[in-house]
């Protein structure tokens, strides 16, 4: 398994590597802290990922687990020293932890496939965008200072669409999202401007599913599947709206995708962006003022 230097994504495989040890040894949860003098809890946090894991510790389960293998070890070991780190710790104190757990898969997938029925995806949104949308839904406790941070975190993300290796992004929005007028006047001519010069990069393809498809599945709630680059890693999908939640599980994961692959039957494709955004950007101008004329 090669080694990937992203925190979530080591301590999500460590999680999963320790909790089959332990199937493996057919202990259960209770019997391993008992053992080890732990809390029950402690164990249950190690192996959902809550918590991070001390090598100390770690050398204690494994042994317990009667893992013997060097190698094995030293490569789980470097696992926990990993998943230790703080990718986006400086944001930990305005971003939930499911959302800063997301952005650590989301910088580490080589395939982002993502629906948004309202709003511009953030990894598609221009600076004055984002700063409107930002604004608009913090809660007003959060200090300008502090909205600022949060629409720089948000264009930090997109560094990862120009990196070397860059992720294919398969992103499908629906008429809503690009219709809809944010920020003050201009902002929105702007952003569908961005989005066809983004279409044409060959890792992103974006696609809108017009007003006149009707209803279909999927229309009330925005949802990313993340593929990652190693086979070891399963696929994931993310939740938004309301409480952000990602899935692991395969077979809910694989009804996503399929919902995935309706909508995109449903979307103009790639190659029509430019003429659906040419159209939205008629009706955001709005139209003509009449000239006014003296007799």
């Amino acid at each position: 398994m090669s080694m990937n230097n992203d925190p979530e994504v080591q301590r999500r495989r460590l999680r999963i590597a320790l909790r089959e040890f332990r199937q493996a040894r057919q202990l259960t949860q209770k019997e391993v802290a008992l053992e080890l003098d732990w809390s029950t809890s402690k164990l249950i946090r190690i192996e959902t990922g809550e918590s991070s894991i001390s090598v100390s510790d770690l050398r204690a389960l494994l042994a317990h687990y009667e893992v013997s293998d060097a190698d094995h070890i030293d490569r789980l070991v470097e696992m926990a020293k990993i998943a230790k780190r703080q990718t986006w710790a400086t944001y930990r104190d305005i971003m939930s932890p499911a959302l800063l757990q997301y952005l650590g898969y989301e910088s580490s997938a080589s395939r982002i496939r993502q629906f948004q029925p309202l709003l511009v995806p953030g990894l598609l949104q221009t600076e004055e965008y984002a700063n409107a949308i930002i604004r608009t839904y913090s809660p007003p406790s959060l200090s300008s200072d502090d909205v600022e941070r949060l629409v720089r975190a948000r264009l930090e993300r997109q560094e990862l669409l120009s990196r070397d290796e860059a992720p294919m992004l398969y992103c499908i929005m629906d008429e809503a999202a690009v219709r809809r007028a944010v920020g003050r006047p201009g902002v929105m001519f702007r952003q569908l401007e961005w989005l066809k010069v983004l279409n044409e990069r060959p890792n992103i393809h974006i696609q809108v599913i017009r007003f006149d498809a009707g209803e279909y599945r999927g229309l009330t709630r925005p949802f990313t599947i993340l593929d990652f680059p190693n086979p070891a890693d399963d696929d994931l999908v993310h939740l938004e709206g309301g409480r952000d939640e990602t899935i692991s599980a395969q077979e809910e994961v694989a009804n996503y995708i399929d919902l995935f692959f309706q909508l995109e039957d449903l979307a103009t494709p790639k190659a029509r962006l430019n003429e659906v955004i040419d159209e939205l950007i008629v009706h955001h101008a709005g139209p003509s003022r009449p000239k006014v004329t003296t007799g």
